[in-house]
């Protein structure tokens, strides 16, 4: 079962002690419910649009999915958590695209660097960071698995 987020509208400003936003979740390329939560402290709703049941797609996700760990407490993986995990990898990557628009954005001991381009090529940049590191790895205009391991370290680290 592919799960995606399709069509996702997030507002920072309503977020209170949830993600406030909407979205179409698309389950084997067909859209599947329509989810939202408006950011007060309450569990996230979704309406069935297609032929998947919601119960189905619980039952599925625990089976195939880890549960949590929170704490001493181990809780099944279920929809609220796989919507929460594809909004944050979207909201993240948004991030990240608009920093790389203006900094070099490297990937340096596992950690992510940013530096400032204020107008400088970022070829530059790049060559005075690889100078002092040749290791790291720029993420601007690399390849897409490169942008997935920089996402995976910004996520990790909040």
């Amino acid at each position: 079962m592919k799960i995606e987020l399709r069509r996702i509208s997030h507002s920072a400003a309503l977020s209170q002690e949830t993600t406030a936003y909407r979205a179409e979740i698309w389950i084997d390329g067909e859209l599947a419910f329509h989810a939202h939560n408006q950011g007060h402290g309450s569990a996230d709703f979704f309406d069935k649009v297609g032929r998947w049941d919601e119960s189905e797609v619980q039952a599925w996700l625990k089976v195939n999915r880890p549960p949590r760990a929170l704490g001493d407490t181990t809780i099944d993986h279920d929809l609220e958590w796989e919507v929460s995990d594809l909004l944050t990898h979207a909201l993240e990557g948004r991030r990240l695209k608009r920093l790389l628009r203006t900094n070099l954005v490297t990937i340096e001991n596992d950690q992510i660097f940013q530096y400032p381009l204020r107008k400088r090529p970022l070829a530059t940049i790049a060559g005075a960071v690889l100078a002092t590191n040749p290791d790291a790895v720029i993420v601007n205009g690399a390849a897409d698995d490169v942008f997935e391991r920089a996402l995976d370290l910004l996520i990790s680290s909040h």
